[in-house]
């Protein structure tokens, strides 16, 4: 094709998560690949703490033992003193970082980021507060397997990525007319159409969608008063477990609550409560547990039908 013209690009906005959430599980099956997670239990309401310590599987009956850890991590929950300490979370961006910073102002998904509103700040991440009810631990400590607190840089490439590519899986189905497009990474999208000719200037036309996964940034939000993580939980958890605490971040304030956390999220009497998670709360054995729940890809099927119909 020699001529395409990316006519109505629908990347997402970057105020919306991109990173791999809690939300849309499906159903599991008992020999389903599943991924160690650690679930944020004593925060859990009624129904859905029992749903993930049963693996996601609907109808499996749980062992006293499981009831007797949901109601010990609620009772730890409960004990706890009100409040949180988040003054002096937010911190201006070091000198060192300003080559990171002006790589992403010039990157067009961050400077999108820049022109919503959004700030780029150092954040205390062992006092910002979390509503996803699980993260999986195991790729994290792949993705922060070589960082220490003192190599910013690389931190920075991580929360705030400026050079991005994800790995596509492309097949063609010839009996269906379609494209099977799958990956890992559950941002996979969409992103834009397109259209021109085949071949020579003379070709036929071609239609088709662009497909990719934009990019996800660490991105930190003040509601209410509060500072709570909005995405960026999977490399958060893998920070802290490394003992790096003070990263960069996208920053910034919402004046609602609406849209901020998607479905299935912790509800919202839980990290704008009294006693919120922390994400420090995940590394918690007194309020977390460690289950294993459902792996997944994601997959966009792109089709060609044909059809005749009456006139």
């Amino acid at each position: 094709m020699t001529t395409q013209e990316l006519d109505s690009l629908q990347e997402p906005p970057g105020n919306q998560p991109d990173e791999p959430t809690a939300v849309g599980l499906p159903g599991a099956s008992a020999d389903q690949p599943k991924r160690p997670a650690r679930v944020l239990l004593g925060w859990t309401p009624p129904g859905q703490g029992e749903l993930l310590l049963a693996s996601n599987e609907a109808g499996v009956e749980l062992s006293d033992h499981q009831r007797e850890r949901l109601q010990a991590t609620r009772s730890a929950v409960a004990a706890r003193s009100a409040g949180v300490d988040q003054a002096g979370l937010v911190a201006p961006m070091p000198p060192t970082l300003a080559s990171h910073l002006a790589r992403l102002e010039v990157d067009p998904h961050g400077a999108r980021m820049l022109q919503e509103g959004w700030n780029v700040a150092m954040v205390d991440l062992a006092r910002v507060v979390g509503f996803q009810p699980f993260v999986f631990t195991d790729t994290p400590a792949d993705r922060t397997a070589n960082l220490t607190p003192d190599r910013l840089e690389a931190i920075a490439e991580l929360t705030l990525p400026t050079g991005h590519a994800a790995p596509l899986a492309a097949q063609f189905d010839q009996v269906k007319q379609a494209y099977i497009i799958t990956s890992p990474n559950p941002n996979l999208k969409v992103v834009g159409t397109f259209n021109g000719q085949m071949g020579e200037a003379a070709g036929p036309p071609g239609f088709g969608f662009a497909v990719a996964v934009p990019p996800s940034y660490l991105q930190v939000v003040r509601v209410d008063g509060r500072y709570v993580l909005r995405d960026g939980y999977h490399r958060a958890f893998g920070l802290l477990s490394r003992g790096i605490s003070f990263v960069p971040a996208f920053v910034r304030d919402f004046d609602t609550r609406e849209g901020l956390a998607p479905a299935g999220m912790l509800p919202e009497s839980a990290w704008l409560g009294e006693r919120p998670p922390l994400l420090t709360d995940y590394h918690e054995d007194a309020v977390v547990e460690t289950v294993y729940l459902p792996s997944s890809r994601k997959m966009i099927v792109i089709q060609a039908i044909e059809l005749s119909l009456a006139s």
